[in-house]
């Protein structure tokens, strides 16, 4: 009996992942991703991650030049 039962189970969970893959990508046609997920909002997002970067480098460099402006006058007094 375990054979049949086994035998039977195989091509009823074959059969069963086809309906779930049939039905999700019906659910996903119909109800496509919010703008976060979609390839517009993940390139939006680069280039914002991309543009905070730019702006932290550009302060740092900044806050070096400072630094160094300030060691070049204090070595220019001694």
């Amino acid at each position: 009996m375990r054979d049949i039962v086994l035998a039977l189970a195989v091509p009823l969970l074959i059969c069963a992942s086809g309906v779930y893959a049939a039905c999700d990508g019906w659910w996903r046609r119909r109800r496509p991703a919010s703008a976060p997920h979609s390839h517009a909002g993940r390139r939006l997002a680069a280039e914002r991650a991309v543009a905070d970067a730019e702006a932290i480098v550009a302060d740092r460099y900044a806050i070096l030049a400072e630094a160094e402006r300030s060691a070049a006058r204090l070595g220019g007094q001694q």
